[in-house]
């Protein structure tokens, strides 16, 4: 095995031991230090409910492929398509995504309804 495998794999057992519940870390730390190998910070494991790049937004245009709608109804079609969310991180987060849609030219809001820019 070469020294760049041994390496990330003891990294990624320190990584796992952080996140988890810290078991053995000073004896993979001790094998990282006397192999010389950098320890870099662990950020903390992504949230249960962080959907994956862009998904929020499909969701979102798929809603308005069947005409334009009122918010509330938008909210409505996302939250069965994302049942780890509250009704409230629900809203928000449709909020949001509608607002990046709109800068981005995707959207329009026109009186209360939004629908897709032609």
């Amino acid at each position: 095995m070469r020294d760049k495998s041994i390496d990330g794999a003891l990294l990624a057992l320190r990584k796992q031991i952080i996140r988890g519940d810290g078991t053995g870390l000073e004896h993979v730390e001790a094998l990282l230090e006397a192999r010389g190998v950098p320890m870099p910070r662990v950020m903390p494991a992504k949230r249960i409910d962080a959907a994956r790049r862009g998904h929020m937004s499909l969701i979102v245009l798929a809603a308005l492929r069947g005409g334009p709608k009122a918010a509330s109804e938008v909210t409505a079609y996302v939250a069965p398509r994302r049942p780890e969310l509250t009704q409230e991180a629900v809203k928000q987060r449709t909020s949001q995504c509608l607002t990046k849609l709109k800068m981005r030219g995707l959207v329009v809001f026109e009186g209360r309804l939004w629908g897709l820019a032609q």
